[in-house]
């Protein structure tokens, strides 16, 4: 189907970031005109930019990727090996009595799963975390309040307002859409401005994502590396991305 196709482009383009037609063709196992079809408009959309024989993600002034703004189903089917890999080490990190704040996105929901069983309180903003811990009574949940966001299921204060009302948690885990240099990155700045709050407050603060965030900016830089205690990445980063994180910070890969 042409949308399936759209989103098989997209995301070889978010692996690569430029792709041939010729490529492209080999990859969906399409001919070269229904590609370049497709790249028609994916362009006409302004989710890709048309080069010679090919297509690139757009591309910001700086010259770095700008990723487009993920659905959250269309999140839980990409990367999902490296995604899960950075979960399950991530949460090796939370021991019994550890009070944790815990942001949203596909990797800490993941993250759920491999958490102590009782014993921890966690505070979020995310309600699929919400959703996925609320049922264990062994655990202590906490859900900031504020607006609901539908297009990233996460509860939201304007920018200039705190949801956290004086809550404070041992050790804060978000996740990026961006690291570029020493910036971290977020799509939206009300969103993005919950994490920076959790991360002040915390005496730990950790990023977890994917390395394919390495190299890239978004629309809201919320922090910094060199203010992050570690960031846990996938163990099969490429030694650029792992270069690119320890010049500021840890790195933990396993």
């Amino acid at each position: 189907m042409k949308s399936e196709r759209h989103q098989a482009i997209l995301n070889l383009l978010e692996r690569r970031h430029t792709v041939s037609v010729n490529d492209i063709a080999h990859e969906l196992g399409v001919s070269t005109m229904t590609v370049r079809r497709d790249l028609a408009d994916l362009s006409a959309e302004e989710l890709v930019t048309r080069i010679h024989g090919g297509a690139q993600l757009p591309h910001s002034a700086h010259g770095t990727t700008l990723s487009r703004i993920h659905s959250p189903d269309e999140k839980h089917h990409q990367n999902v090996q490296q995604k899960r890999a950075v979960a399950m080490l991530a949460a090796q990190h939370v021991h019994t009595g550890d009070s944790i704040f815990m942001g949203g996105g596909s990797i800490l929901e993941m993250m759920c799963e491999y958490l102590p069983k009782r014993g921890i309180r966690v505070l979020t903003n995310s309600a699929p975390v919400f959703s996925l811990l609320a049922d264990n009574a062994e655990v202590d949940l906490y859900l900031i309040g504020g607006t609901y966001q539908p297009k990233t299921r996460a509860f939201i204060l304007p920018s200039s307002n705190s949801g956290f009302f004086g809550l404070t948690a041992s050790k804060a885990f978000v996740s990026a859409t961006g690291i570029f240099d020493n910036e971290v990155f977020g799509s939206h700045i009300d969103a993005a401005t919950v994490l920076a709050d959790a991360l002040n407050r915390a005496d730990e603060r950790y990023i977890v994502t994917d390395d394919q965030k390495v190299g890239r900016r978004d629309y809201y830089a919320f922090t910094t590396l060199d203010r992050i205690d570690a960031v846990f990445t996938n163990p099969d980063a490429t030694p650029e991305h792992l270069e690119a994180l320890r010049f500021w910070t840890n790195v933990i890969t396993g």
